[in-house]
């Protein structure tokens, strides 16, 4: 037992015994008239009974403990509260007459009095009597004042409070909070609080030892909601989140639907686009919108990063591509308009070169940096909905609603292979970092992965309820993670090919993902207006020797 928790104990101890002392003296008993109101009106028929302290004890607790009395006996439990109520003279109730009257003629100063008919509940105690009469009106009526009354007397309190500890000490946890709800009593309700935080810690620090993070976390919080901001707690927090990794920050400030995301080469920024026809550029850490790109006349689609991270690119429903200088903000070259929306937009790594999918299901190569057409990669039969580079610059991946995924000869602007993605739209592609391997994801709900070097599809990834719209592989190739018009982003092993994490928070749809340069961190973008910074797994987080390249 806590200390507070004794302490608790021996006040309600000493409680008891001032109680008992005052009881001692008890007031005769006296006959008293009765008369029942509803409004100005006697209520003839009315059931009464004279009770005292442990027969509402007995009534209440039963009920208390499996409903909230907090704000008083509901109404809907009057009748289950009356039938429960042991008159003090073992007898039935005794009915008023035709003018609300009955009269009792034993009635002690310790009793209460406790009528009911279809829709009201009077309570009084006896100490009200004047001149042998009681009247109960609308004064007398109602749940919370029934419970009021009772609350008030300090025999009884002691009586529920004891009740509590009772289902307490058994691990009634739930039963024991409800009746000190009843009771009013904060600090017998901060002990409870203080036992169920405890167990719940307990077990999720045993679930973590199991590697059941998702328990792990719903225990965590539970526990959190019962005892906010203590150590133990946040700890443990900050241990499901490390290992397993959760939501760091949101960013806000776009004005709608967030389409793309993308990370800066040092990993400080985040650089986002929008339906309200904006670039923001944000603090990695902290959130901090740094600076606004304006000038598309339609929604930005796509953006990108260059690699030293001095310029940014993006596409828009415009039919613009637009470079801009990151520093300043200041657009540095646009496209005329090319008649075509824009659906997606990559830089090469060597930064000479940038590539954008169309409307006019074509993949177009253009040289920085005035943005100058080099050449047009054709063979799609439907939208090109997305496009990548691979990490040698070499070779491109374009993904498109003709349901192909296509590998181009950037130097020759030659197809290489295609892969047929199941009948199903491809919405977004993805390289691995080593080159050998590509990513897409299809309307069909499915991430699939491709072996580059002879053009077989490897391995098929189910979890989705709803389409896929982007994908991404961590950083030294072993995880692949894919966003998801159902709201989630999702981590998948490539060896076991088993979904490892999903991470949820955003309210609509996930239309972006990147993953950070130290492979810890993902950024998301959504329809609900935000973009989200995640830490992965650490199981996902890059093996030593690679995050040394």
């Amino acid at each position: 037992m806590s200390q507070k928790l004794l302490r608790f104990v021996c006040a309600w101890v000493v409680l008891c015994a001032f109680g008992c002392a005052r009881q001692q003296v008890e007031e005769p008993a006296k006959s008293v008239e009765i008369t029942i109101y509803s409004g100005d009106t006697p209520v003839a028929g009315v059931p009464v009974k004279i009770i005292d302290g442990p027969s509402a004890t007995g009534a209440i607790v039963p009920l208390a403990s499996r409903e909230d009395f907090a704000n008083g006996i509901p109404e809907s439990r009057y009748g289950d509260f009356f039938k429960a109520l042991k008159p003090v003279d073992k007898t039935d109730a005794i009915t008023t007459d035709h003018d609300g009257n009955v009269v009792i003629h034993k009635l002690r100063a310790q009793q209460f009095i406790v009528a009911l008919d279809r829709q009201h509940l009077w309570v009084a105690n006896a100490n009200e009597v004047r001149d042998k009469k009681l009247q109960l009106g609308s004064d007398h009526t109602g749940g919370a004042h029934a419970l009021d009354v009772f609350v008030s007397q300090p025999a009884l309190l002691r009586a529920l409070t004891d009740a509590a500890w009772d289902l307490l000490r058994k691990g009634q946890l739930d039963q024991a909070r409800s009746i000190a709800r009843c009771v009013r009593s904060d600090a017998l309700l901060k002990e409870i609080n203080w036992e169920e935080g405890a167990a719940l810690l307990g077990e999720a620090e045993h679930a973590i030892q199991q590697k059941d993070y998702d328990a792990a976390r719903t225990l965590t919080t539970r526990a959190d909601a019962l005892l906010p901001n203590q150590p133990r707690t946040k700890k443990l927090l900050q241990r499901i989140v490390v290992e397993y990794g959760g939501e760091l920050r949101t960013f806000q400030g776009h004005d709608g639907v967030v389409t793309s995301v993308a990370y800066s080469p040092d990993g400080k920024f985040v650089l986002s686009g929008g339906e309200d026809r904006t670039l923001r550029l944000w603090d990695a850490a902290n959130g901090r919108n740094v600076r606004t790109f304006t000038g598309h006349h339609a929604g930005v689609t796509s953006v990108a990063f260059s690699p030293d991270g001095n310029t940014a690119l993006s596409g828009s429903g415009d039919s613009t591509l637009r470079l801009w200088d990151v520093a300043s903000g200041r657009e540095l070259h646009a496209t005329e308009n090319l008649g075509w929306k824009i659906a997606c937009v990559a830089f090469s790594p060597d930064g000479q070169f940038v590539a954008s999918a169309a409307d006019d299901n074509k993949v177009r190569l253009w040289q920085l940096p005035n943005v100058q057409p080099v050449r047009t990669l054709a063979g799609h039969g439907w939208r090109v909905t997305s496009v990548a580079f691979s990490p040698d610059g070499n070779f491109s991946l374009s993904g498109s609603e003709d349901d192909s995924v296509k590998m181009w000869d950037i130097a020759k602007g030659e197809e290489v292979c295609s892969f047929r993605n199941g009948l199903s739209v491809v919405t977004c592609v993805a390289f691995s970092p080593d080159g050998r391997f590509g990513l897409s994801g299809g309307k069909d709900k499915r991430v699939r992965l491709w072996n580059l070097d002879n053009g077989r599809e490897m391995e098929q990834f189910s979890g989705h309820t709803k389409p896929v719209r982007s994908v991404t592989f961590s950083r030294d190739g072993r995880f692949a993670v894919s966003a998801s018009e159902d709201n989630t982003v999702k981590v998948w092993d490539l060896n076991t090919t088993k979904e490892i994490r999903t991470f949820t928070g955003h309210t609509s749809v996930v239309t972006g993902i990147a993953v950070s340069p130290d492979g810890r961190n993902l950024a998301s973008a959504s329809a609900d207006g935000t973009v989200k910074v995640w830490q992965l797994p650490r199981q996902v987080w890059p093996h030593v020797e690679e995050a040394r390249k």
